[in-house]
């Protein structure tokens, strides 16, 4: 178990000890290394051991333009909920983001999310997302930009 402002330096642990950093990170190894880190590393403390839904991940992907020009991104992210009585400074996500310089066909993919709420539904939501369109055709580009953040929700 893990204390939960701990989970960036946590998961940066199970990247090196894969062999792995932020700067050269694949997609594929990327996204296995953080389902592999919800599944192997629990949150420690009351909330997350009485909520499931207090430890999720999430999957969502899109192009967009937040004023540094439009890019493709492809997004996976372990959201962390510290307390019950949950606000925006309760909510903590470690985000892992692989941004694409867009083309027509990483636009046709549109934009989406799909939510893993517990851990007994990993299998089937690291399924989906390996089969999913947007991760098999991001896998084809050369990623422009690998982001990984920890930080609140909102």
């Amino acid at each position: 178990m893990f204390e939960a402002g701990n989970a960036l330096q946590e998961f940066e642990k199970v990247l090196s000890g894969r062999g792995l950093s932020e700067r050269a990170l694949g997609l594929v190894d990327g996204c296995d290394a953080l389902f592999d880190f919800y599944r192997d590393s629990r949150a420690g403390g009351t909330v997350f051991e009485q909520h499931d839904d207090a430890d999720m991940l999430l999957f969502q992907w899109g192009t967009y333009d937040w004023g540094a020009g439009e890019h493709f991104s492809l997004n996976l992210t372990r959201q962390l909920i510290c307390c019950e009585q949950a606000e925006d400074e309760d909510i903590w996500q470690l985000s892992l983001t692989f941004e694409f310089e867009p083309n027509e066909e990483l636009r046709a993919l549109g934009s989406g999310t799909k939510w893993c709420h517990s851990l007994p539904e990993l299998p089937q939501f690291r399924e989906y997302v390996h089969r999913s369109a947007a991760f098999n055709i991001c896998t084809q580009h050369q990623i422009r930009r690998t982001v990984l953040d920890y930080a609140l929700a909102g």
